[in-house]
């Protein structure tokens, strides 16, 4: 592992096993230390090519400097970061973003429904929805809809907890969603399992779990599951597949509750597997 700061450069050769003992640690020269991100480059896998001839004009030198900068080869120096709006110790709005317009884990689980919605079919169960949520994920309305959360209330068809298997007979839905939901519950895992046991064989889960959002304890609020973890959660499932959504600024987006109208498609749409904001799963029994 290669640990680069400013001013200097230290190697751990057994990884974050290593990280407590500095192994081998090196000054960086002065021209170094002012341009140190350019060291990125000589331990990262890239195709380079020799695309010098293309910088013919001050303008193509410009866009390079952009393109560079925009994948992360080159950034601000130190102390010259410029944080706008953004410098406060509280959010730009603590209700997700909700009154300024869309949340960005909304924008998500839009394109999430897009990707998996006709596959949402036969009977459907819904963990801690409301009925109104059928209307917004636009699920078939041929379909048998019911809804389960943990208190009673109009339109709610079963009520229980979703870490007990008894609340439903086994092997009797199709479809079971639950979205925004598992990060409430204290063993996701057993949750799931749960799902596993409830649907038919051949049926289909469709879950999201925030991976960055404030929290909101609804009535408790537990866990972030990260893609690796969502996934073990579903291990035991014949087949699953992850949709993971998020990059740097929709990260900072959604803790500060700037809205999905704020930012753009591209902005929205750019995806670093680093800076996840939702994972979403779809998990066939």
């Amino acid at each position: 592992m290669i640990f680069l700061s400013d001013k200097s450069l230290l190697l751990f050769g057994k990884g974050f096993r290593s990280f407590i003992e500095k192994e081998e640690e090196y000054e960086l020269a002065s021209l170094s230390q002012n341009n140190y991100q350019i060291l990125n480059e000589f331990f990262s896998e890239a195709n380079l090519k020799n695309d010098l001839e293309q910088i013919k004009t001050p303008d193509s030198f410009f866009q390079l400097v952009i393109y560079l900068e925009k994948i992360g080869f080159l950034s601000l120096s130190t102390h010259n970061l410029n944080w706008g709006d953004l410098k406060k110790t509280v959010p730009i709005c603590q209700a997700f973003g909700l009154t300024r317009g869309t949340p960005v884990d909304r924008y998500y689980l839009s394109q999430f429904l897009q990707e998996v919605q006709p596959q949402i079919t036969g009977k459907i169960l819904e963990i801690g929805g409301t009925p109104k949520d059928k209307d917004f994920y636009e699920v078939n309305s041929g379909s048998s809809y019911q809804v389960m959360n943990m208190e009673l209330g109009l339109g709610i068809d079963i009520v229980g907890d979703a870490h007990d298997p008894s609340v439903i007979k086994q092997e009797s839905f199709d479809s079971i969603i639950t979205f925004n939901v598992l990060e409430h519950c204290y063993a996701p895992w057993q949750v799931v399992q749960n799902i596993y046991t409830w649907l038919k064989p051949g049926g289909k889960c469709f879950a999201m779990v925030p991976s960055a959002i404030r929290l909101h304890a609804t009535p408790m609020d537990y866990w972030r599951p990260l893609p690796d973890a969502f996934a073990w959660m579903f291990r035991n499932f014949s087949w699953h597949k992850l949709y993971v959504y998020g990059n740097v600024i929709t990260v900072i987006a959604s803790y500060h509750g700037i809205a999905t109208e704020e930012l753009t498609t591209e902005e929205l749409d750019a995806f670093h597997p680093d800076y996840p904001v939702a994972t979403c799963i779809v998990a066939q029994k």
